[in-house]
């Protein structure tokens, strides 16, 4: 598996986690308040599937699409981390980049928040994304491709199609 080179195409995401303490309850709401003792942010979605590949030692590619926001460059240097060059992402610059934030206590999920859009992407993206992946695909040392769909407006079914009609003709 460590000669194998993967492209991921997908649906990538911040995953934020704020770990801490809850002491009280709010006097405004029956809720606890979380005392945030630090926070921390990975890839998630399709940049999950290329840290859970390079953690096996495989080559990966990401062909993924992110807004013009700060989220977006935040995910654009944790690929960067990760892939390097081979972290190919594309932007949409009306589309928010998906976060999803968790809020942790004693090891316990007290809450997620999402900003994300599930809207497909505009057409001239959708192109850019199959058009990346066939360059990709191209070279000889590519020797699988996952395509990674959260619903967040990546892949529709003709985008899917055209990507799989590119591995196959590769």
């Amino acid at each position: 598996l460590a000669r194998a080179r993967v492209v991921v195409v997908g649906d990538v995401m911040l995953d934020r986690f704020a770990y801490g303490a809850v002491e009280r309850i709010s006097p405004e709401a029956p809720i606890p308040i979380l005392r945030i003792e630090h926070e921390a942010a990975m890839l998630g979605g399709a940049g999950n599937v290329l840290r859970n590949l390079a953690a096996l030692g495989v080559t990966a590619d990401l062909i993924a699409v992110v807004g013009d926001d700060a989220a977006g460059r935040e995910v654009a240097a944790l690929g960067a981390a990760e892939a390097g060059e081979r972290c190919r992402l594309l932007t949409q610059a009306e589309r928010p980049t998906t976060i999803k934030e968790r809020f942790i206590a004693a090891g316990q999920q007290l809450l997620r928040a999402d900003r994300e859009s599930a809207r497909p992407l505009a057409p001239a993206v959708a192109a850019a994304v199959a058009a990346t992946a066939r360059a990709v695909l191209a070279d000889p040392a590519v020797g699988a491709m996952i395509l990674s769909d959260y619903g967040k407006g990546t892949l529709p079914p003709a985008t899917i199609t055209a990507l799989i009609a590119a591995a196959h003709a590769a």
